[in-house]
């Protein structure tokens, strides 16, 4: 399974590991963990604390930051009252 996070992606993170309570934070390492036959993508984040955690990529823990979505600039419609 490929890692879906790259060294700088934005992310939310659950520093106690447990799926809840995820807070933003950048991605510092991304490698693959081998495990016999198995193969685990895992991402190290780090928080604006400075602390970092340890993290399975393909699970509860980490998920995308969702950016927020840009509105088009007041006064561009073009319409005018009159």
């Amino acid at each position: 399974m490929d890692n879906p996070y790259r060294v700088g992606d934005r992310v939310l993170a659950s520093r106690g590991q447990d799926g809840a309570n995820h807070e933003e934070g950048t991605v510092v390492d991304s490698y693959s963990l081998i495990i016999g036959e198995e193969t685990r993508p895992m991402v190290c984040v780090e928080f604006g604390d400075g602390t970092r955690a340890y993290l399975n990529a393909s699970g509860p823990d980490v998920r995308p930051l969702e950016e927020p979505e840009t509105e088009p600039a007041a006064g561009g419609s073009g319409e005018q009252g009159g």
